[in-house]
């Protein structure tokens, strides 16, 4: 897939005007209160042993979580409304919203991308809380199982916002081994419509893969995993 240069994005983003403007605002419908104990209770529930420092674990997640919304609204304003046509690429709304620092954006013939890269860092954001905070639905379709907790962990999902077509997004986290490496965080969305089954997953057609540059080929496909966050 051809992917559009960053100054091209970058045009987009200033001519699409406020995604907010033009597919409606999509707003965090779940409070932090709420997201915590979710969290909470999801963390608890696989490791018994967390219990005494499961929250302030969903603390940062929740903050990492706002910090995705820039991100997250631009994914949702590319995504189709119900009964809605597909649209052609040249007018795909990106977001009016500028990205946070360090965020590279680049759309291609399925999506839009998302790449960060800090050396020592642990994270910074959450795009599947953005997405779960703000009513969508998150469906594990595999997660590839890396040999070493260093190559990072991927998940690759079906969204389904309310009122709106679902699309695969996959997230992939790294964080830094060392001080001296970067922590990664990359987002690839599918708005084509096509859903990988375990086959084409194993196989790399899923949007971001093909291979991660910090990370050998999986030694294994599982249904279902932890958010890579």
């Amino acid at each position: 897939m051809k992917t559009l240069s960053l100054i091209t994005v970058a045009v987009l983003i200033s001519s699409a005007g406020c995604a907010a403007a033009q597919t409606g605002s999509f707003p965090v419908v779940q409070t932090e209160t709420a997201f915590l104990d979710a969290c909470e209770q999801e963390r608890v529930q696989r490791e018994p042993a967390a219990a005494s420092w499961a929250r302030g674990e969903c603390q940062v997640k929740w903050r990492w979580a706002v910090a995705a919304g820039p991100m997250v609204d631009a994914i949702l304003a590319q995504s189709l409304a119900d009964g809605e046509a597909s649209r052609p690429q040249a007018q795909v709304p990106v977001s009016g919203t500028a990205m946070p620092a360090g965020v590279e954006v680049s759309l291609n013939a399925a999506g839009i991308r998302f790449d960060w890269q800090e050396p020592g860092s642990e994270g910074r954001y959450n795009v599947t809380g953005a997405l779960r905070s703000r009513g969508v639905t998150l469906q594990s379709l595999g997660c590839p199982q890396y040999p070493g907790v260093s190559m990072g962990r991927e998940k690759v999902m079906l969204a389904t916002p309310p009122g709106r077509k679902p699309f695969v997004v996959t997230v992939y986290s790294r964080g830094a081994p060392t001080g001296f490496e970067p922590g990664v965080y990359e987002v690839d969305t599918d708005f084509s419509g096509v859903v990988p089954d375990m086959a084409a997953l194993q196989a790399g057609r899923y949007p971001g893969g093909g291979g991660r540059a910090f990370a050998v080929e999986p030694t294994e496909w599982a249904a279902e995993c932890p958010d890579p966050e």
